[in-house]
């Protein structure tokens, strides 16, 4: 019984999560720091936005995988279904919301929920202390392995893959498109939401 409520809390967690991401896509102000290779390359790849984001999160397991050199690594091995679901997931919300926001405001309103989903979300999986989300997974490895701040890490890997979209979109649409004020309230506002949904929601694991 416990564990049906861990892992339904958790799936909780990956719907507000991914609820989140496609909410900052529609706001058309830009997409977060995780969200803007995938979503970067979806706008020039006959791949989707969600299936981009499952190879992404793939990518991201495999490099651990190969760090941590574990041929057996279960909590490596279970972040692949979890970046399965994800991209469905982010596939399946964009096709239902197909609103389009008509003012600023709107486009305001929905940073603003995007981040309290997105952290919302982050809360619940880790609270649950099952799988960790694949690029969560990494900056934590980064940040054992270097000694660094893992805060530090973050900072570093979101604005790597920020650079990395911005080059990619830059050479194939000779544009840069998905940078913009939602990338920096994502970036500066999530993980400062997350720790206020820490202290004021307590969730057990038991």
């Amino acid at each position: 019984m416990k564990m049906i409520y861990r892992i339904g809390v958790y799936f909780g967690g990956i719907l507000l999560a991914t609820l989140g991401i496609v909410l900052c896509v529609k706001s058309e102000l830009g997409v977060s720091p995780i969200s803007s290779v995938p979503y970067g390359i979806s706008l020039f790849s006959p791949l989707t936005f969600g299936t981009l984001t499952m190879l992404y999160h793939f990518i991201n397991s495999i490099f651990q995988y190969a760090v941590e050199r574990k041929l057996l690594n279960v909590k490596v091995f279970l972040q692949i279904p979890v970046a399965f679901l994800l991209g469905l997931i982010i596939d399946l919300l964009k096709d239902m919301l197909t609103f389009t926001p008509q003012n600023l405001f709107t486009k305001l309103l929905l940073v603003v929920f995007s981040i309290l989903f997105t952290a919302l979300g982050m809360h619940l999986m880790l609270s649950m202390k099952l799988v960790q989300n694949p690029p969560d997974g990494t900056v934590n490895l980064i940040a054992g392995l270097s000694g660094k701040n893992i805060g530090a890490i973050k900072i570093a890997y979101d604005a790597t893959m920020v650079i990395l979209s911005a080059a990619l979109t830059g050479i194939a649409l000779h544009k840069v498109i998905g940078f913009g004020p939602a990338t920096i309230c994502s970036a500066l506002f999530v993980g400062r939401a997350l720790t206020l949904f820490q202290k004021t929601i307590k969730l057990k694991a038991f």
